[in-house]
This record gives C-alpha cells, structure tokens and sequence, in this order.
C-alpha cells in the first residue's frame, strides 16, 4: 500500500488536515498590555466537523488502496469538502463582527493553518492524477490478460 505515491499524498493531506485542530485561525497582539488572542479552529465546532469528515473519507480512501478509481472518487469528494471548508472559513473570517462592532478581519490576522486547506486540495488533486494512472494501467493489464487467454 505504501509503495504507491498517490497513498503518500493522501496520507499528507490527511494529516494536515488533522494538524488544524491545534492550530489557530487568526490572531492579533494587543500594543497596548501585549496579551495575545487567538482563535483555535478547535474552538468552533463546524470546523471541527470539516476537520474530522476530511480526516474520515482521507482514511477510507488509504483503506481502499486496492481499488484505485474508487481513491479517486473519494479524493474528489474529499477536495469539494475541503473547498466547501475553505470557503467556509474565509467568509467567517471576513464577514463576522466582534462584539465591539468591528470585523474580525479589521483586529486579526489569519495564521499560516487558515490555507492547510487548500494544500491538502493540492495534494488530493495529485493523488487523484496518480490513483488515475494506475487505475488505467490495471484495467489494460486485465484486458491484454483476458485477450492473450
């Protein structure tokens, strides 16, 4: 299972995925007292669940290694769910006010973890082309095989 590049990639988009729930959304330093806030993805819960469904179908798809067009529709309904999350977060973070009245956009900051997203969207993309590839060549190896008998 592992001697296959497109399992390695899924693999790491699995566990940038699941690196998020440590990780904060957006932060911003107050100059006056220096007190740091953050918003952790894990402190709203429909990140949480983007997270964990992400995390599930990257894992079912390791699990169906064998059956490598079926890694492909699950690495495509893994990337819609990413983009959806990726959308999802920036209109959050772009649209929602503090309580002072202010946009969260206007006092903080996103952190590096706010595009993991689309990173693993990256690496699913490739996974697919490789998981693809090789779906092919073993429906060709099948049909030369059933040709030759």
């Amino acid at each position: 299972m592992w001697k296959k590049p497109h399992n390695w990639l899924i693999a790491a988009a699995a566990l940038l995925i699941i690196v998020l729930l440590g990780m904060d959304i957006c932060s911003a330093v107050n100059p006056e007292t220096g007190i740091h806030y953050a918003i952790r993805f894990k402190d709203r819960l429909i990140y949480i669940i983007f997270i964990v469904l992400s995390f599930i179908i990257s894992d079912v798809a390791l699990l169906s290694a064998k059956q490598p067009f079926y890694q492909v529709f699950l690495c495509i309904t893994n990337a819609i769910v990413l983009l959806g999350f990726q959308i999802w977060l920036f209109v959050d973070f772009f649209t929602t006010k503090l309580e002072s009245g202010l946009r969260l956009s206007t006092v903080y900051k996103l952190s590096v973890g706010s595009i993991f997203p689309l990173i693993a969207i990256v690496l699913l993309v490739l996974a697919v082309r490789f998981a693809a590839n090789e779906g092919t060549a073993q429906r060709i190896a099948r049909a030369f095989a059933k040709q030759s008998k």
